[in-house]
Parts: structure tokens; C-alpha cells; sequence
């Protein structure tokens, strides 16, 4: 998801709101264990990291393409860019990238955390794995985390990176490209990642560690997932569409997914968006939002639209639109326990609607830890919440019995 960009008149308002909110919505021992390994593939062009035959993409999911070493964050032992194998949401095998960060060894095996990243954009060129130092900046609570003794890894998703179409905001895509990260991390030689698992994601990859929730005991039996934490997620894609219209961050999540959709399952562009507003999606849908001065280009890129978007009247209850909100709204990861965080201030992903959600997890019988934040904006909620939604993985991770704020929700 975009960043929380205001819906005021005039440049300025987009610009500052870009500004203030983080995402549109951060080796010498790797290099001595990936030299004795015959998968490591030391791109001199990282374009060259990312490409694979298509007769390479056939194999288990989770199964490791190749890694190389990368400057470790702070509190890392080592760090990696892989490429593993994956499936999209039709199931047909792709090939997703990604990074890695390890603590110091351990006694024991380690805990995963599987985080998914706000949106970067939708092209190959946006995926975060290729600035890794980027990536793992943007790794809320990582410092924490890898404190904690987890080995933290960060999917691209599928079609950022490798691939050529990112399926942004499908849910099962994103899942499995969050699981099938770590699965590819058991098998870098020495980090000694273990089974457990849980997730954790903002805006975009708050959705997609939800879903996570939801499929990881039928897509990845072989692991135990321990919990989802999601802050400011998109959980109701209908609700979000319609609340953003004519909002610069809204016309960024609608431009997106409307490329994105047509050239992922052949819903015609001319179908769904105006005439007039084909050649402005078309320039949107080429743009990352991986820093500030990328965000400020992409809000301003909607005004080409001239206020009035780029949705026809009718795009939302397109029959295939339709069934592609249906599909991926509402995930319910029952029987595991889930935290989920929401700003007050959030103006693109309403805070009505995550208390909506937050209930139906409720009636679902999942415990829920549930934190409105006062006064958050959709991205300043995500660093207000990044030190309790740690906390909660450790605990989860250590094996603690999950809260439930489920009845003071019931009031």
C-alpha cells in the first residue's frame, strides 16, 4: 500500500504528505560458507541475479535458485539476496527474490520471521532486494527482532525482481512467496533456521502476512506457523477502493492494481479504466515508490488524471474485478493467533474497517491482539507499532500463550 498521502487541493499537500509517511505504502563469514556451496551465483550485474530460464523454474517451492552475500545490518551476523522457487496464486511455478539477515549462531535451531514489505511499485525494477541496505531499513522492529535470536527474511513478492508481472495485492501469491522465503532460508548453509515460523508485514504486507496466516498449515504443512502481525492492512479491497477515490494514494493503489489485474489475468484495461486515463496508468504502473523522491514522483503522477482517476464509474462491480476483490479480501487465519495494528489517523486504509475485521477474527474464535494507535497516519502507525508487534512475535516464537482483546472489541 501507498503511503497515507492527504486529499487536499493543490501540489503541496500530496508532496508533504509523501514526506512525512515512510512508504507508499531498510560478509566476509557468508562469503566463506556460500563458496563451498555450488548454488551461490555472484551476479556482476544484478539484473544478472534475477534471471532464470523458464525450464529453471520447475521444482519444489521454497527450493533454493541461488544466493549471494550482501552487507549485513546492524545486529546481523550475515546477510543474503536469494531466488527461490515459488507458486503464483494459480499455482504454476515462479521464481521470487528476496533478503535475508541471521543473528549471531546460536545453540539451537532458529525462529523465522517472514516480513512483507509496503508498496514499492509494480514493476520488476521495484523490488526492494536489489538495494538490499533499503530493505532491511524498512524491516520494522529487525534490530528487535535479530536481538531476539530470529533469522528475519523479507520476500520481494512475485514479479519484483524476477518475473515480469507483480499480482499486487492477490493474496495467495503474496503468501506463498512469504513462505516459500523460508523455506529457501533453511537452506542456506549455516544459518540453522528451523521450522518455526511466524509473519509479519505492512500495508501491502500487512494483507499479505494475514494470508500467510490463513494458507501457511495447507501450503507448508512441514513448518509450524506461530502467528500473523499486520499493521495497516488492507483487509477489505472493495471498501478501500471506493473510500479512496479521488485521493492521490488511492488513485495510486487503484492504478496499480488495474495494471497489475489486467496484465495478471487478462481483465481488459479498456474495460475497467477511462479512455482518457490509459496513458497516465500506463506511466504510473513503470514508477517504484522505494524512497521519498520516488513517492513524491508517483503522487504527482496522478494528477496527469486531472481529478478524475483512472476507474470507470462502474470498474468495482466489474464481474471480474468483482470476484478478484472477493478472493482477496477478508483472509481469516483460524487457529492462529494474530496481531494487528491500525493508526486512528489513516486516511487510505480506514480505521471502520479494520475494527470490522478485527470483530469477524473475533467471531472467528482467533485471538487477537488488537492496538489502534492515536493519531497514527497509515505509515507512522507502522514505526508507533513496530516495538510491540516484536514483542508479540517474541513471545509467540518463545512459545508464550497468545492475549485476546476480543472482548473489549465485543463492547
Amino acid at each position: 500500500m501507498t503511503s497515507g498521502i492527504h486529499a487536499t487541493i493543490g501540489v503541496a499537500s500530496p508532496v508533504m504528505a509523501y514526506l512525512r509517511d515512510r512508504a507508499v505504502p531498510a560478509l566476509c563469514g557468508g562469503a566463506l560458507l556460500l563458496s563451498s556451496w555450488s548454488g551461490a551465483v555472484h551476479a556482476a550485474d544484478p539484473a544478472d541475479f534475477y534471471a532464470v530460464p523458464e525450464a529453471s523454474l520447475a521444482g519444489r517451492p521454497g527450493t533454493l535458485i541461488r544466493a549471494e552475500p550482501v552487507p549485513a545490518p546492524a545486529g546481523a551476523a550475515v546477510a543474503y539476496r536469494i531466488l527461490y522457487r515459488s507458486r503464483g496464486a494459480d499455482g504454476r511455478p515462479v521464481a521470487v527474490s528476496g533478503v535475508v539477515a541471521a543473528p549471531p549462531e546460536g545453540t539451537a535451531r532458529e525462529p523465522v520471521v517472514t516480513w512483507g514489505h509496503g508498496t514499492s511499485g509494480i514493476a520488476p525494477g521495484c523490488a526492494p532486494s536489489r538495494f538490499p541496505r533499503h530493505a532491511f531499513e524498512s524491516i520494522g522492529g529487525l534490530h528487535d527482532l535479530l536481538a531476539d535470536g530470529d533469522i528475519v527474511v523479507a520476500t520481494d513478492y512475485q514479479g519484483l525482481g524476477a518475473g515480469h508481472v507483480h499480482p499486487y495485492l492477490v493474496g495467495a501469491s503474496e503468501a506463498h512467496a512469504m513462505i516459500d522465503a523460508v523455506r529457501a532460508a533453511r537452506q542456506l548453509p549455516g544459518l540453522r533456521a528451523g521450522r518455526r515460523f511466524a509473519s509479519w508485514g505492512f500495508s501491502e504486507g500487512g494483507q499479505a502476512s494475514l494470508f500467510t496466516g490463513a494458507l501457511a498449515r495447507s501450503y507448508a504443512p512441514e513448518l509450524t506457523f506461530e502467528g500473523a502481525a499486520a499493521v495497516s492492512a488492507p483487509t477489505e479491497l472493495g471498501r478501500l477502493l471506493r473510500n479512496d477515490i479521488g485521493t492521490p494514494a488511492g488513485e495510486v493503489v487503484a492504478s496499480f492494481a488495474a495494471w497489475s489485474w489486467s496484465h495478471a489475468y487478462h481483465v481488459p484495461l479498456g474495460e475497467v479504466v477511462q479512455p482518457q486515463a490509459l496513458p497516465a496508468l500506463e506511466h504510473i504502473a513503470t514508477l517504484c515508490s522505494l524512497d521519498p523522491f520516488q513517492r513524491i514522483a508517483v503522487g504527482l503522477s496522478t494528477l496527469a488524471y486531472g481529478g478524475t482517476g483512472p476507474l470507470r464509474p462502474d470498474a468495482i462491480g466489474h464481474a471480474d474485478w468483482s470476484r478478484l476483490i472477493a478472493v482477496n479480501s477478508l483472509p481469516t487465519p483460524r487457529g492462529v493467533p494474530v496481531f494487528l495494528a491500525q493508526g486512528d489517523g489513516d486516511d487510505l486504509v480506514q480505521p471502520s474497517t479494520t475494527r470490522d475485521y478485527a470483530r469477524r477474527l473475533c467471531r472467528d474464535g482467533v485471538a487477537l491482539d488488537y492496538q489502534e494507535i492515536p493519531f497514527a497516519s497509515h505509515g507512522g502507525a507502522e514505526m508507533d507499532s513496530a516495538a510491540a508487534a516484536s514483542g508479540w512475535l517474541a513471545a509467540r516464537l518463545a512459545g508464550a500463550h497468545p492475549p485476546s482483546d476480543c472482548a473489549q472489541l465485543a463492547r
